[in-house]
């Protein structure tokens, strides 16, 4: 079978899915695929080109946003299906935000606030997202090896609990709402 970029990610979103992202090398995606490492690198130009097309992977099936909780809350589903895919898709928004295309219309949802203030309020959500589900995944590995005891606690239920607070702190007061917007 012909080496593709389709192929190339496929066995980046397998390997993160199989080793988490230090699992996640050129030599190990080259070697899943028999190849040389080197052929990886005419169909991507690098590894954070790589983890770009995997974290956009990760997010590709989310549905448009219709609310701010709807919205964090399916983000979240799509992140806890890969091991390590919080910290991933942190590291992509870092240096290359415009890979992640799931995100594009999350501002939408903010809608009774000015632009800028909606794109703000769209990034504090990932954040709160991004950074809670990356520690309910390391506490997973950390319950999985051993390490640390199963507590038994939902992590949905103070999940739930941070998106009503930030979404709630991120509306202007109802009689601001018209300022705000202009």
């Amino acid at each position: 079978m012909a080496l593709t970029r389709a192929r190339i990610v496929d066995a980046g979103h397998a390997l993160l899915r199989e080793q988490g992202l230090a699992g996640l090398t050129m030599r190990r995606v080259a070697q899943e695929l028999g190849v040389a490492p080197g052929a990886l690198y005419y169909h991507v130009a690098n590894k954070q080109e790589l983890l770009a097309e995997v974290a956009g992977r990760i997010l590709a099936d989310l549905p448009a946003p219709a609310e701010p909780r709807a919205a964090a809350q399916e983000l979240r589903k799509a992140l806890l299906r890969v091991r390590d895919s919080a910290e991933l898709v942190s590291f992509v928004r870092a240096f290359r935000p415009a890979a992640l295309g799931a995100e594009r219309d999350l501002p939408l949802v903010f809608r009774e606030l000015r632009a800028d203030r909606a794109r703000w309020a769209a990034d504090t959500l990932v954040h709160f997202v991004l950074g809670f589900v990356a520690e309910e995944q390391n506490r997973a590995e950390l319950v999985r090896l051993g390490i640390l005891p199963d507590d038994g606690v939902d992590p949905g239920a103070a999940f739930g609990y941070g998106v009503d607070a930030i979404v709630a702190g991120l509306q202007p007061p109802p009689a601001r709402r018209r300022e705000a917007s202009r």
